[in-house]
């Protein structure tokens, strides 16, 4: 661990200075919009880099990572005020727990930071490379800031991209990126906009919204064949897990999905990011 790594796992005091819900959906999922107000001391925070926070400093295993939405300097003060989305989940997990914990604070309250950490997904150095995200119970949120920087560089994307998720294994399902209904997964217009361009590949794999989940662990395999590929997976160590046990069952060959997965995180074309 560097000496920046280990600064940034020393809390920093941050105060709620706004605070407001970006989106309400029908089944009562809401993302909030909270602005926070904190001294740097030396660190360097930016859009797209990941903070984490704890409503409470003596809970350590609450911490959950938020990408950083925005960054303003306060004028006639050193201070700076960072902008998250926080999404309050409806399930019972641990880190929906955190995110209920943090959005219950009001403003004028105070919450530990810890980071700024680097963004665990960077995209492909090409625009021909396939693209495979799953979200392993965590939907596609975790992928916004990828999306963001893919469509950013103006290019393209001739490559082919699969967008799946679901909460047993993360293969259920098509990202379908509805307006309105998956509003709590793009958050806003740049991030669906973003989300839709890369959407358009869908067509090189399926673009079937009712296929079933044996087909997307097809689909998967079959585009994790076709030259060069990058996998990322983000979500619960349990769904993860869950994965790889579904993959090796639909395979039906011992070592065949532990050797293809072992191949691309060697060559830094698997790359997840997981949590409790």
């Amino acid at each position: 661990m560097t000496r920046q790594d280990s600064a940034n796992q020393v809390p920093l005091a941050a105060r709620i200075v706004h605070k407001s819900v970006l989106v309400e959906q029908p089944d009562g999922c809401k993302v909030h919009r909270l602005m926070l107000n904190l001294l740097p001391q030396g660190r360097v925070f930016e859009p797209g880099t990941d903070i984490a926070l704890a409503a409470e400093e003596d809970l350590p295993v609450l911490r959950r990572r938020y990408t950083i939405e925005a960054v303003g300097e306060v004028p006639f003060e050193d201070t700076i005020d960072i902008t998250v989305f926080v999404r309050e989940s409806t399930g019972t997990t641990d880190a929906g727990s955190a995110a209920r914990q943090l959005v219950t604070h009001s403003q004028g309250d105070t919450v530990a930071v810890y980071g700024p950490y680097p963004n665990p997904f960077y995209p492909p150095m090409g625009s021909r490379s396939n693209m495979i995200l799953i979200g392993a119970g965590a939907g596609m949120v975790p992928f916004r800031w990828l999306a963001r920087k893919i469509q950013a560089r103006g290019l393209d994307w001739m490559g082919k991209v699969l967008m799946l998720e679901g909460s047993e294994t993360g293969l259920e399902q098509q990202y379908l990126n509805r307006p309105l209904m998956d509003a709590d997964q793009y958050f806003d217009e740049a991030s669906r906009r973003a989300f839709d361009a890369l959407r358009t590949r869908y067509s090189a794999v399926a673009s079937d919204s009712d296929r079933s989940a044996a087909a997307n662990r097809e689909a998967l395999w079959r585009l994790m064949g076709q030259g060069s590929v990058y996998v990322y997976l983000a979500g619960y160590r349990t769904t993860a897990a869950a994965l790889d046990a579904a993959m090796v069952e639909h395979l039906r060959l011992a070592g065949r999905w532990e050797e293809a997965k072992a191949a691309l995180v060697r060559n830094g074309h698997w790359l997840e990011f997981l949590y409790e």
